[in-house]
């Protein structure tokens, strides 16, 4: 595999010391707000909450939820699961992150979750079994829009990676066990099977369908409408509509 997918050693280390409140190290704010939780949101009292962070009304945030500093949680947005937010990340209005299942969504700093995105979710795949350790990695900078959905890995032995300053536009699906570099940009309704790895810089237009176990090279363009059902290359430009009469 590419040493651009190879999975970054910053997602494996903790983005922060837990501790009563959490701090952080890279993302430097100059004097972190105070932390606002709404009198209608839900939070458990085990959760680990930042400085500064801001949870709106009728939210609810889990006992194995660590959110970090700066961190702001829209009306009606839901935390579960052993789920981990980085420094700065905004949750709109609906969003849904992690799943009361084993396993872990694990989410970088300065990421934006859409309107009534769901992340970091059970697999839709039947080889997944009732208590497996499934896992979710997402790294820093990226933008998830409304409705899209992204979910954990099918299987201990892998998990879902998506990596840093990605373009998620609204109603994308990125399945289980998907491999997602830097910088790519998937237009609206992207729809991408599990096990497929997207390099670095591609970019799809709109309602591509990318079928499971593919690859996609870096720098890579897929018309929209297409359908990809083989590999291909860096810097290659796929422009196809599959149709059947």
């Amino acid at each position: 595999m590419s040493p651009l997918l190879r999975f970054r050693g910053s997602l494996s280390r903790p983005f922060f010391y837990y501790g009563r409140a959490l701090s952080h190290s890279s993302y430097k704010a100059a004097e972190p707000s105070p932390t606002f939780i709404h009198p209608t949101a839900a939070v458990h009292p085990n959760a680990l909450i930042g400085q500064g962070v801001s949870i709106g009304p009728f939210c609810t945030v889990g006992p194995s939820v660590k959110i970090g500093n700066g961190c702001k949680l829209y009306p009606g947005s839901h935390i579960s699961g052993d789920t981990e937010l980085g420094v700065s990340c905004t949750l709109m209005t609906g969003a849904v992150i992690g799943d009361d299942l084993p396993g872990r969504t694990l989410v970088g700093c300065n990421n934006i979750i859409g309107h009534y995105a769901v992340v970091g979710v059970k697999c839709q795949d039947l080889k997944y079994k009732t208590g497996d350790l499934c896992y979710l990695d997402i790294g820093d900078n990226n933008e998830i829009r409304e409705h899209s959905s992204i979910h954990r890995s099918s299987t201990s032995s892998d998990r879902t990676v998506i990596g840093n300053n990605n373009l998620i536009m609204g109603s994308c699906h990125i399945a289980h066990d998907c491999k997602i570099g830097n910088s790519n940009i998937f237009a609206n309704n992207t729809l991408i099977a599990g096990h497929v790895v997207v390099e670095d810089y591609a970019h799809t237009a709109g309602a591509t369908v990318i079928h499971q176990f593919c690859h996609v090279g870096s720098f890579s363009f897929v018309g929209g409408g297409s359908v990809v059902w083989k590999s291909f290359l860096t810097l290659q430009t796929l422009i196809y509509i599959s149709c059947s009469s």
